[in-house]
This record gives C-alpha cells, sequence and structure tokens, in this order.
C-alpha cells in the first residue's frame, strides 16, 4: 500500500510526538516517583535519629519501666502518619504502638540501613530500620510512614500519562496532517498547474511564491525547463508548417504533369503503370502534407474566429453526399438513422464538416468490400452528437487508448497507402477538443467500431473561441 506524502509526513511526526510524549511522561513519573521515595526517606533517616537521641537522653537502666511509657509520649509528638517501632535484635518489642501491627518488623544487620515498601490492602508504607547503640544495649529502631496518598498520587499520575498520550498522538496526528496540507499546498498548485499545460499553452509558466525556498527553485527550474520545450516546439512547429507549405506546390505540380501524361494514348504499360504509380503517391503526399500543416496550424493557435450557431444536420445532409460516392468505390452501403433531426450546436461548421469526413473516411477505408456504414444523429437535454458504426475489422482494446496518436495505425500491416496518413484521428481529437467536446470508442477485433462524438447543445454551450485556420479544414 502507498501512502500519499501528507499521509506519510503525519505519521512521522504523529510516532515522533508520541515518542516524545512517552519518554517525557516515563521522566514525570520516574522522577516525580523517586522524588517522593527520597524525600521519605530523608525524613525516616531524620526520625531514626531522632529516636536514638531520644533514648541517649531518656534511657536510664534503673528505670527500664518506664521506657515504654517515655517512647510512648515521644511518639505522640510525630506528625500524623508517623510512627516508630523499637526492638531488640531477638525480636523483643521495647515499644510498638498499635498501628506499627501492619508493617512488617526486620532486624537489620550492623551499619546496614533496612528499607521497604509495604503494602496492606490500600494503604501503603515505607519503612527503613537501623541498629542502634545506646549506652550498652543494642535497639532496632524502625520508622514508617504511612504513603497510601503518595501512592495515590502516582497512581493517578500513571493514568493520566495512558490516557494522555493517545490523546496527545491523536492531537499530533491532527496538526500533522493540517500542517502537512498546509506545507503541500504550493505542490498541489504546480502540479495542477503543470497537468494544465499542453501544446496549445506552453506559454503558461508555474506561479514563484517569492519566499526563494526549495518549492520556489523547484518552480523556476520547471519554467526554465518549459521554457527550452517551447522554443523548441515553436522551431519543429515552424519548420513543419514551413516545409509543407513548400511541398505542396511541387508535389501539385508532379501529380498534374502524370495526369496529363496518362490523358495521352499510348501502348507501353510500364510506361502507364509508372506514371499510375506516380499519381497515387503524389496523392498519397498531398495528403499528408495537409494533415502536417493542419497539424502545425493547430500548434500555432494562429488567431481566433468566434463559432456559430448552426443546425448539425445540414452537415450530416452535406457530407453524405460526398461520403456515398467515396463508399461506392467498395460497394458499401451507408444508412443515416437521425434519432432526431433538431440539433443546434454552437461551432465552426467547416471544422464538424471535416470532422464528419474524418470518421467516415475512416469507417469506409477498414470496411471490408459490401460492409455497412451507420451514422446516428442524437440529441439529449444537454448534448447532442454522432455515432459513426461500421462493419469492419475492429480495433483491439489494447490498442485503443493510442489510436488519437499522431502516424500511428492499428493495422501495421498495411502500408501508408492503404491505411492513410496516421494523422485524421489525431485532427478529429483537436477539433472535437476545440469544440468542447468528447470521444468514446467502442471497439471489438471482427466485430467493427463505433466512435460516438458529442457536444454541447447550443443551449448549453458556452461561448469559445477556436483557431481561424479550423475554417480551412474542410478543403483540406
Amino acid at each position: 500500500m502507498t501512502f500519499s506524502i501528507r499521509v506519510r509526513l503525519t505519521l512521522w511526526y504523529s510516532a515522533v510526538v508520541s515518542l516524545i510524549v512517552i519518554l517525557l511522561g516515563m521522566g514525570v513519573f520516574f522522577g516525580a516517583s523517586w522524588g517522593l521515595r527520597r524525600a521519605a526517606d530523608l525524613e525516616l533517616t531524620s526520625g531514626i535519629d531522632g529516636v536514638a537521641t531520644f533514648l541517649r537522653h531518656k534511657l536510664d537502666i534503673h528505670e527500664m519501666n518506664n521506657l515504654n511509657k517515655e517512647l510512648r509520649e515521644h511518639s505522640a509528638l510525630l506528625p500524623r502518619g508517623k510512627m516508630f517501632r523499637v526492638s531488640y535484635p531477638d525480636g523483643s518489642v521495647v515499644y510498638q504502638p498499635d498501628a506499627m501491627t501492619v508493617v512488617t518488623s526486620s532486624s537489620p544487620l550492623p551499619n546496614q540501613i533496612l528499607k521497604q515498601d509495604i503494602r496492606v490492602g490500600r494503604r501503603s508504607f515505607r519503612s527503613i530500620s537501623k541498629l542502634a547503640t545506646v549506652g550498652l544495649s543494642t535497639f532496632v529502631i524502625q520508622v514508617a510512614v504511612d504513603q497510601t496518598e503518595y501512592a495515590d498520587l502516582t497512581d493517578h499520575l500513571a493514568w493520566l500519562l495512558i490516557f494522555s498520550i493517545p490523546a496527545a498522538a491523536f492531537l499530533a496526528a491532527l496538526g500533522g496532517y493540517w500542517m502537512g496540507g498546509r506545507a503541500l499546498a504550493p505542490i498541489h498548485q504546480i502540479t495542477e498547474t503543470a497537468n494544465s499545460i499542453d501544446a496549445q499553452s506552453l506559454s503558461r509558466r508555474l506561479p514563484l511564491l517569492g519566499t526563494n525556498d526549495e518549492l520556489d527553485r523547484l518552480s523556476r527550474t520547471i519554467n526554465f525547463m518549459l521554457d527550452r520545450i517551447a522554443t523548441s516546439y515553436e522551431r519543429i512547429t515552424q519548420f513543419t508548417a514551413d516545409a509543407s507549405h513548400e511541398l505542396r506546390t511541387p508535389v501539385a505540380l508532379i501529380r498534374s504533369n502524370a495526369e496529363l501524361l496518362l490523358m495521352e494514348p499510348g501502348e507501353n504499360r510500364r510506361i502507364t503503370q509508372g506514371l499510375t504509380d506516380i499519381v497515387g503517391e503524389s496523392e498519397y503526399m498531398a495528403r499528408l502534407i495537409s494533415d502536417l500543416l493542419t497539424l502545425a496550424r493547430m500548434g500555432q493557435g494562429d488567431g481566433l474566429l468566434n463559432m456559430e450557431l448552426f443546425e448539425l444536420g445540414e452537415s450530416i445532409d452535406a457530407i453524405l453526399v460526398r461520403a456515398r460516392s467515396l463508399a461506392a468505390t467498395k460497394r458499401i452501403t451507408i444508412e443515416y438513422l437521425p434519432e432526431n433531426r433538431v440539433l443546434p450546436v454552437f461551432g465552426n461548421r467547416a471544422s464538424f464538416e471535416r470532422l464528419l469526413m474524418i470518421f467516415i473516411d475512416n469507417a469506409v477505408r477498414y470496411t471490408h468490400t459490401g460492409g455497412h456504414v451507420t451514422l446516428i444523429s442524437w440529441t439529449t437535454d444537454e448534448r447532442c452528437g454522432f455515432t459513426v458504426r461500421d462493419t469492419g475489422i475492429g480495433i483491439a482494446r489494447s490498442v485503443q487508448e493510442h489510436i488519437f496518436e499522431r502516424f500511428f495505425r492499428v493495422d501495421v500491416a498495411r502500408t501508408p497507402r492503404d491505411g492513410g496518413s496516421g494523422l485524421g484521428l489525431s485532427i478529429a481529437k483537436s477539433l472535437v477538443e476545440s469544440h468542447a467536446g468528447t470521444i468514446k470508442v467502442d471497439s471489438e477485433i471482427g466485430c467493427g467500431t463505433s466512435f460516438e462524438v458529442a457536444f454541447p447543445r447550443a443551449d448549453n454551450a458556452q461561448h469559445v473561441s477556436i483557431p481561424r485556420h479550423l475554417t480551412d479544414l474542410s478543403r483540406m
């Protein structure tokens, strides 16, 4: 699975923030726990020293019976929750308050301070035990403090951190997604602008924000590249237009002279065949040059002409006369099935006639002798158009996306003379797009081909402009 850059940035940002929050939370938790425990240990150690000092001042071996009473009075002076036990190393108790019964007694080794954490039910205690020598006697002094409140505090802190980490990760994801969108917004703008640049709009450039950051430098580099591409494209287009224009006259002259020679009686079959070949090649060259000149002019976009409102049905009637003459040479029947005679379109009449002729010529060219071509005109509430359907050889689905490319031929076994120049459908696509139309192709090998061309109805079409040279296409 591939994620977008924005999603990846969000995931990385969330992971980093979550890791930081986890480490920070652990630091706070363990730091607070260590601090509370250290404070308790200092307090308990101080308590042991206080009890030992008290014993040194109050102990009178002649008044051992009063020691318990003295220790009880001293215990009453301690803060709430703090208590102590005094015993001998053998375990016999000298003094023990009732509250200390829940705290396990212990006997540390000499010079050892024994620390214990004791939990009784929901109560928590921290105790320190130490041997103290007072006079000739050795006592075990154990001081304990009730840390239930501190334990509850650390538990609450732990639960707070447990719930805070997912919340922080969620907020980090939202913030990261928002910041990722803000950071990538210029890239989306660059992408949309770059996608909208085609051969007819090579003069457009990517916007520069003036920030002089990485994206600005990228846009500037792409603009420099577009400058070079536009210059090269203009040179190629101009050369194609100039070469096509210069070749039209000599090709026409060769063809006319060959036709004149064929009109004279002659018995030399080789000469006659040669002249026939010259005429055929000249016709092919004339079509190729005409198509190249048309595409070159489309690329230049020289001059604009407003389109007009007209009935598409009238253009269809005019084209059918020429189309049926073309189909008669192969005994192909062209049937016209108008679903609706009223076809209001907003466009250039000559361009539509050229468009119709391209599709009908293709249908006739790739349909076997005696085949059938059907032309259907139709209209809906928003669009109108025509469909050209034939019973020809068909187009494989694997190549249908390439048929509108220049010089592409479906049947590579055919020669250019048999299959045309390979530019007709490229011209048709440009004409349809210039009228805000669409082309759909449906074909199977051996079952024929259907082209559906649709345009906005005149009452839905916007007032747009097309290149002036398209008005001359019907004569090419």
